[in-house]
């Protein structure tokens, strides 16, 4: 007999599977459709703010800019494949018995191999523009990235719930999603942000993570680790919350399936 633990993770290795077959399935593109959509943004985005740009440019743009688009697409997605994640496996989950959060789980591990096929083009330009990742700045941005998606999981710990019950959430997130792309440091650096605006841009964690991520990864910088002690301390206490909260209200939701 498998010790539970292995029974889960082949349970999550097929959630995965199968929610790929059902994204993917009837897409004449399929999984390129991962790299269109970071790639078309990218392309457009840069064409506007280096058109546009005076002064001196600089050599790593693009590489700040499309790392910045996908460490934001890897939070996005995984919020929404998270809130969706109950819903989307109702006729699983009425019909066999298993730990609900894997459910959870799988919707973060879709976001993240999205986020990994991804990440081999922020390798390539980094080769191109010659800036070669030193192995601190490496292990900061794993630390950073492993924050991000300690605070996908838990938020969607929250949102999975409630939107079993609140349909209208898409709408909200929809919105939310909108007015976090201009705030979250994607296209720009901190630095550069001064004011009132730079200060309450600087209150956005996701802005503050995509500034140290891309700046570890790219020019091999450590900041805003004090910022980053505090989200990740923070991440902690939603997981725990989180996890309260989706465990006291998982037995409820099968009425509204």
């Amino acid at each position: 007999m498998k010790p539970v633990r292995t029974n889960n993770f082949d349970l999550l290795k097929e959630l995965v599977k199968t929610r790929f077959k059902l994204r993917y399935n009837n897409s004449i593109l399929g999984l390129l459709w991962v790299l269109m959509k970071p790639l078309l943004n990218f392309t457009i985005l840069y064409f506007i703010f280096t058109a546009f740009r005076t002064g001196p440019k600089d050599p790593a743009y693009a590489a700040n800019l499309f790392s910045g688009l996908i460490i934001y697409y890897l939070f996005q997605e995984g919020v929404i494949f998270g809130m969706n994640s109950l819903l989307d496996m109702a006729n699983i989950i009425l019909k066999i018995n298993f730990p609900r959060q894997i459910a959870v789980w799988s919707s973060i591990v879709m976001a993240m191999i999205n986020f990994s096929i991804n990440f081999f083009v922020i390798i390539l330009i980094t080769l191109v523009t010659g800036f070669v990742p030193n192995f601190l700045g490496v292990f900061y941005f794993g630390v950073i990235i492993a924050v991000i998606l300690g605070l996908v999981y838990a938020i969607t710990l929250f949102l999975s719930i409630i939107f079993v019950r609140v349909r209208d959430l898409t709408n909200i997130m929809e919105l939310f999603f909108q007015l976090m792309f201009w705030a979250s440091a994607i296209f720009y650096n901190l630095d550069d942000m001064n004011g009132n605006t730079g200060a309450l841009i600087r209150l956005n964690p996701i802005a503050v993570l995509i500034d140290a991520a891309r700046k570890s990864f790219i020019k091999g910088q450590i900041e805003h680790v004090p910022s980053v002690a505090v989200i990740a301390l923070v991440v902690i206490g939603l997981i725990f919350l989180g996890r309260c909260f989706f465990n006291r209200n998982i037995k409820k939701i099968a009425e509204y399936f």
